[in-house]
């Protein structure tokens, strides 16, 4: 676990939501993780994110960032089986969108876990990050796919 108060404790951090930590992780494209929860109600069971750093060397402009993130499609609205997934957003050239929508590998694992978020960040941390909701499995299948996210965002065109 990293020292609390570092500024990649902010993203995703909204109301109700808090950061219970970062992990970092010495090699590979992914850096650090964030965990994150926010607190149930009478109403509500507690929910969880994960947010995967990805830093990326090349700068990026603020006016042209990336932020697509998947729509899950149930048979039944709210309560049905999850039987396809699209991707929408802005991508900026990256050709980000087609690329994970046209991935049975990446489809199936937000089928199986929950919404996915991606953005790219120009500023104090240079990079992307990818926000995983719900049951994120930290196995060793799970973890590939993650990868291969990561990899394909590290070279994707410059934003």
């Amino acid at each position: 676990m990293a020292e609390r108060g570092r500024p990649e404790e902010k993203f995703q951090d909204g109301f109700g939501n808090r950061s219970q930590g970062i992990i970092d992780l010495p090699t590979g494209p992914v850096r650090w993780i964030n965990c994150l929860k926010q607190d149930g109600s009478q109403y509500s069971p507690p929910q969880w994110w994960a947010v995967f750093g990805i830093p990326d060397e090349r700068r990026f402009s603020e006016q042209r960032a990336v932020k697509i993130k998947t729509v899950r499609k149930k048979s039944i609205p709210l309560f049905g089986k999850v039987v396809d997934v699209t991707w929408q957003g802005e991508d900026h050239a990256t050709r980000l969108l087609s690329a994970f929508a046209n991935d049975p590998m990446v489809k199936s694992f937000v089928k199986q876990t929950g919404d996915m978020e991606i953005e790219s960040h120009a500023g104090e941390f240079q990079g992307w990050t990818v926000q995983v909701s719900g049951k994120f499995k930290a196995n060793q299948q799970d973890w590939d796919i993650v990868v291969r996210i990561a990899e394909r965002l590290l070279s994707c065109p410059q934003p």
